[in-house]
């Protein structure tokens, strides 16, 4: 049986483009996603590239639901990697504004459920004889200019120092934890936006980063990353690879 991967958020965006990514490089799918008609979209696409893939209705906050998560890669014969790809800023205002239920949402989101769903498949990966995490952080996590969104940056920053604190899980486990934090990605969403802007705006900006670049390190990274490793990704620059 081919090697399975579990992708949250795989519906659409960058996590759609990493779990077509992970099937053309020989593995089934796991494809979690909110969106359910998404979810079965991606999952129907990489069935036609003769790779199995479960596309699941899947809310990666809720602990049932991740359990279901695992239990399908299990009857894939997995799991062998994760992507802790899922997240998302608060809908509407952001903290203070936003009430304390929205922003612990998006900490939730963004930080808690990537820790739970990497408990859960430790023992199965470690059962499979090992596996790779990678976390998909953000460039929001990076730095200490004022940001945007406080609960969603100090979410990320989380979750770049959570995957750096477990490099050890390498050697009681076999699995490697690793991490992207990248900055604005070439998606739909994001071409809008840079369209609306003006020359004078675009030019104070990095460049977008197609999204097979980031594809391209995830990847590279599931094949011979070191754990703890963390990498961020700007516009218009090489990769920074932060390597324990």
């Amino acid at each position: 049986m081919p090697r399975t991967a579990i992708v949250t958020g795989g519906g659409s965006g960058l996590g759609r483009e990493i779990a077509l990514g992970l099937a053309h490089a020989g593995y089934g799918t796991v494809v979690a996603d909110l969106d359910e008609p998404a979810a079965q979209a991606c999952a129907s696409l990489i069935e036609e590239r003769g790779m199995p893939a479960r596309g699941l209705c899947v809310d990666v906050r809720r602990h049932d639901d991740l359990t279901l998560v695992v239990a399908a890669a299990q009857d894939l014969g997995g799991p062998h990697v994760l992507v802790n790809n899922a997240g998302g800023w608060t809908p509407q205002r952001q903290y203070p504004q936003a009430k304390a239920e929205e922003w612990a949402a998006t900490i939730n989101l963004n930080l808690i459920a990537p820790m739970l769903l990497s408990q859960l498949v430790l023992d199965p990966m470690r059962q499979q004889g090992g596996g790779a995490i990678i976390n998909i952080a953000s460039s929001g996590g990076i730095g200490f200019e004022s940001y945007g969104s406080p609960e969603y940056g100090a979410a990320k920053a989380g979750l770049i120092r959570f995957t750096a604190s477990l490099s050890m899980l390498a050697s009681s486990h076999g699995v490697r934890m690793m991490c992207v934090a990248p900055d604005w990605i070439g998606l739909s969403r994001a071409r809008v936006q840079w369209e609306r802007m003006n020359a004078d705006e675009r030019a104070a900006s990095r460049p977008l980063i197609p999204p097979a670049d980031v594809v391209a390190v995830v990847l590279d990274l599931v094949r011979s990353g070191a754990g703890g490793t963390v990498v961020e990704m700007w516009g218009g620059d090489q990769p920074i690879v932060h390597a324990p």
